[in-house]
Order: C-alpha cells, then structure tokens, then sequence
C-alpha cells in the first residue's frame, strides 16, 4: 500500500486522535474483536478505521496471525509516536482542567527523602492554603538525581543535601538536619544519647535505597575503621526502616526530624557525633532569577520559612 507524501500541514489535519486511541487498543489487546470490544463500537467499524489510518500513512499497520494480530513494522513505529501523542493530550486535557478550576502556575519540585519526610508536608500545606493557584508537582529522589533533574531542567527548583553534581547550580539555605542512629529499646546501644557512628559497625544495619549521600559517609567510616559495613537489607523509605528495625532486623541511620515526624515509641534514637551527621539542605536552580514566576515566588517562601 503506497500512497504520496504529505506535507505536514495536511498529515495532521487527516490524523485523528479518536483512531489512534483505537490504534493503540489493538496493539495492547492483540485483536480486532477484543479491541473494538473495549472500545463500545463493531469490529467492522473498527477495521474500517484502521484502514483510513494505513491509506494516511501509506503503509499496513498490521499483519494477521493464528491468534489475532501484531503490528508491523509501521506499526511498531506509529505505537511509539502515538503512545507520547496520548500521553500529551492526557496532560494537555488535565492541565486545562486545571486552569477551569482557577490553576494558574505549575512548579516541577525534586526533593530528596530527607526533606520529604521531615520538612516539606508542612511548608507545601502552608504554601498551597495561601496559593491553590500554584499547583506544586513534587518527586521524591536521591540527591544525585535532584541535581541532575535541576540541570537537564526537568524540574524548576531542588531540595537536597551536598553531592558533586550540585556544584554547577545556584544554591540557597533551606534546612538543616541531624542525622541519630535508630535501634530497639533493648539494643546495648540503646542506653547512649550520643555516639560515634564507628560503634553501630558491630551490628547489622538496615539502608535506604537510594540514599547516596548518607550511604557513601557510612561506607567511609567502615572503611577507616577498617570494619566492614554489615548492612543487612535495603528499604525504599524511612518509615519501612523503621519497621524493620521494630522487627529486630538491625540498625539504621535517618534524620532526627523524621524520626520525629515518625512519631516511634518504641525505638530509641542515639544522637550521632560525627561531623556528616549535622547536614545542610539547600533549595537549587539553574538560575534562581530566570525562573518562572510561580517557581519564584515558591522558592521565596521555602527559603524564608527555613
């Protein structure tokens, strides 16, 4: 099936985004009938859809098999290109459903655990009671991967501790956190208010994916000890470590404020003593001047409320 090019004015006004949703039912489901099925309409209405589509693009989209059918080529190609084209509209229809509702700005905010889970709930309910226009669209990430979502400018604004790839970003004050060793009330450490992380390296210890930072000072001190780091398991947030450690699976390190937050009665929290542990969070732009104005406006109140 050949057909001549199209200039691109006249492709998109014969592409219709009822078809490729269509389009992309058969792909997922493997048939016609079943894709039709999920789309409320008759097969043979669907088959005739999808042959308007092939004349657009010049070529079959699909070849028949036992079972149903695949996709050819083209149209392993198109299911590319029309899943983004879906995904665009998706967000183009939530965004205008946004501004109907008075939303009037956007903010890309990556933040790492630590600020998650100790500062930001309460400085984004503040801020959202006293701007619903600005809609704030936050990701939890290791400190590497906030800086690096600063510089490829997939999010406005980042929240994190120190690491290399900051270094090429402006910075402002945001926090400041203390870092305790957590543990069972029964544990031989447990009668310590203070310590140096060197004595936790006799027990087996529960990490947080993801937490380079705090990791990489852990392994340096195993390292000068010359002990090994028996790290036990890892788990993706703070509050399963502490569960974990509840349990009697081991020790773990984690920000006072979110042991707090936390709210464990029946874990102790020992106050480390080694100079990593008191770390600053710092709010990061590529440009804090350049930014849009509600980013702005957002990073004005972060820094002034820390």
């Amino acid at each position: 099936m050949t057909s001549s090019p199209l200039s691109s004015r006249s492709f998109l006004r014969q592409l219709d985004l009822g078809t490729l949703d269509l389009f992309m039912l058969i792909c997922e489901s493997g048939s016609i009938a079943r894709a039709a099925e999920r789309g409320q309409l008759a097969a043979s209405a669907l088959s005739k859809r999808i042959a308007e589509l092939e004349t657009v693009v010049g070529a079959p989209l699909f070849e028949r098999h036992a079972r149903g059918v695949k996709p050819t080529f083209m149209g392993e190609q198109l299911a590319n290109h029309a899943h983004n084209i879906l995904v665009d509209v998706e967000r183009l229809r939530g965004e205008l459903s946004e501004l109907s509702k008075g939303v009037r700005g956007r903010v890309r905010l990556f933040a790492s655990a630590s600020a998650v889970e100790q500062f930001l709930p309460g400085d984004l309910s503040v801020f959202t009671r006293a701007h619903p226009e600005i809609r704030i669209d936050l990701r939890q990430s290791s400190s590497r991967t906030v800086a690096d979502a600063v510089l490829n400018r997939e999010a406005d604004l980042g929240i994190c501790g120190h690491c290399d790839e900051v270094a090429r970003l402006q910075s402002r004050p945001y926090r400041t956190e203390r870092l305790v060793l957590v543990m069972p009330h029964g544990h031989p450490l447990a009668s310590l208010r203070r310590l140096e992380y060197a004595r936790a390296l006799e027990y087996e210890q529960i990490g947080v994916r993801g937490s380079s930072t705090v990791q990489a000072n852990l392994n340096r001190v195993a390292r000068e000890s010359r002990r090994v780091l028996r790290q036990r398991i890892e788990v993706d947030s703070l509050s399963a470590m502490c569960r974990m450690i509840e349990c009697g699976m081991g020790i773990g390190v984690m920000p006072l404020g979110a042991f707090q937050a936390l709210g464990e009665r029946h874990l102790h929290a020992a106050e480390l003593t080694d100079p990593w542990a008191v770390r600053a969070l710092n709010l990061y732009a590529l440009d804090f001047s350049a930014l849009p104005a509600p980013a702005r406006h957002f990073a004005e109140r972060l820094t002034a409320s820390g």
